[in-house]
Order: C-alpha cells, then structure tokens, then sequence
C-alpha cells in the first residue's frame, strides 16, 4: 500500500512543485512506484511532467466538455470518482519510468464550485478515488496549490505524512504558521489521529548567510524534530527546470539539489530498506 505525502503550504513561491518532482525522481530512480496527484490549476507539475493538455476557453467557461482522454483532476472532483476504473482513466503515464500522474489543468479552478454544490462528504473526495488505486503503487506525492480550501482539506484527509518547504524570508514564515494551524486544526476537528506531519525543510538556502542562520535557529527552537535538519541549497538548475518545465534528474543530475533532496529523503525515513541502501551508496554517503 501506497504511502501519501502532502507537500504543502499557504504560501506560494517556497518550492512544493519542484520539491514534489524532485523526491518522485528520485524515488523513480530507487525502482518505486509513484502516482503524482497535481491539485494546483496552475498545472506547473503536469507541465514538468509533460502530462500537460491546455484547455480551450469554451471548456474552461464550460460551454462544452473535455475529451474523455484529456479527464483530469477535474473530474475526480467533478464526478466524484471511486472505482478504480474510473480513476485509472485519469492517470497519465509520464517519460520517467516509474511515474505517473494525475494532471491538472485550466479547468480545475472551476472545482471548488462543482465540490460546494453537492451535499455529500466534501472532505474524503480524493481519500476515495486514491483507495481504488494506490495499492499499485510505492508512493503518492500531492502537489498543492498555496491556498487553505476544500483542496487542501481533501489532501490532508487523503493523506498519510504532510511535508513543509519554506524559503528564508518572512513571508514564508508566515504561510509555514498558518499552514500548521490549518493542519492542527482539521485533524483535531476531524480526529485525523493517522496523519503524521514529517516537517519543515528550508529551500533555496544560502548558507552562509545571517538570515539563515538566524532562522534555523529560530526553527530549530520553536520546532524540535519537526525541523528537518537537511536544507535545500540554491541552485541554478532548479530554476531552469522551473522555466523549462523539465524533470531535474534528466536535465542535469550533478547538482547540489540532487545531492540536498537525496539527503532530505534519508532523514525523512520513510524509504524501504533496499531503496535507502541503493540512496547511500549512489551519494556516497
């Protein structure tokens, strides 16, 4: 059975999308099978991914309906889907081995409106299509858009670990906050005792900078171990990826991000045992 991470936080900007690509390479790469579920109408992991299908304007105003083989993650929402038949027809298979995908596109930032119409369980929409699936896979990453609604709901209650990238700036920080109050409050709200937050790692880092400094220590004090000591450094090749919609492993695999994100997957502890010996030894640790 399938683990199921949720990257998330309010704030847009700190890295979900790149981070989500980044760790279903690499766990691509340990031979584990990955389902990436993208919830963002943005549709910058889809476009990564090369799973992308632009929509025209008469299907985003919904004058008319999408092709059956362009069904994205606007359907699931939509149509409430749950057989696994119906979900398998929404999942894209990527040019990465091991990868596949639950697109999104221009379409889905109509989905907040088809969920709130319906007067059923609002909440375990995606928990229910992902039952139907995620046994044939390793993994599940959700990708989030920045924002605390009915999506972001569906992906915690869907969930079995919740990850936090931020940035070092304060507004960051702030998205980071509001982002744990929304966590603390749906599982209390809920009893959604299962979901285990992993914690927050720091992207883009410049190490030798006093802002970093500063706040590592300052994470480090108000978080204890939900801190993830491993930082994700800055660097060049991320950004081009992100301009180029490109998968990072294939575009330049020798890059502190590779390395940094490897690291990340180590402390998070959350690789079988084979999978996190083959990580060690191909980062020569």
């Amino acid at each position: 059975m399938a683990k199921v991470i949720s990257i998330i936080n309010n704030k847009g900007g700190v890295g979900k999308t790149s981070s989500t690509g980044i760790l279903s390479e690499l766990l691509a790469y340990l031979n584990l099978k990955v389902l990436c579920i993208d919830l963002d109408q943005q549709s910058n992991l889809s476009m990564m991914l090369k799973s992308y299908v632009e929509d025209s304007q008469e299907v985003i105003d919904e004058i008319c309906q999408p092709e059956t083989e362009n069904y994205n993650i606007a359907e699931l929402f939509r149509y409430r889907y749950k057989n696994a038949e119906d979900v398998d027809a929404l999942i894209k298979r990527t040019r990465i081995r091991n990868i596949d995908i639950i697109p999104s596109s221009k379409r889905h930032r109509n989905t907040q409106t088809h969920i709130l119409v319906n007067t059923g369980n609002n909440n375990i929409i995606l928990k229910r299509a992902l039952a139907a699936v995620k046994d044939r896979y390793d993994f599940v990453l959700i990708d989030n858009a920045p924002a605390s609604d009915i999506l972001t709901v569906n992906s915690i209650f869907a969930s079995d670990f919740i990850l936090t990238p931020v940035r070092v700036e304060a507004f960051s920080y702030k998205g980071f906050k509001e982002t744990l109050d929304t966590i603390a409050y749906i599982k209390e709200e809920h009893g959604l005792d299962s979901v285990k937050f992993l914690g927050i790692f720091i992207t883009q880092v410049e190490a030798n900078t006093n802002i970093y400094k500063d706040l590592k220590v300052s994470y480090s004090g108000e978080l204890g171990n939900r801190f993830l000591r491993t930082p994700i450094r800055k660097d060049i090749k991320v950004a081009e990826v992100e301009t180029l919609f490109e998968p990072l492993l294939k575009y330049n695999a020798n890059t502190n991000a590779v390395y940094d994100y490897s690291k990340l997957l180590l402390e998070l502890n959350i690789l079988p045992d084979q999978a996190k010996e083959k990580l060690i030894y191909a980062i020569g640790e």
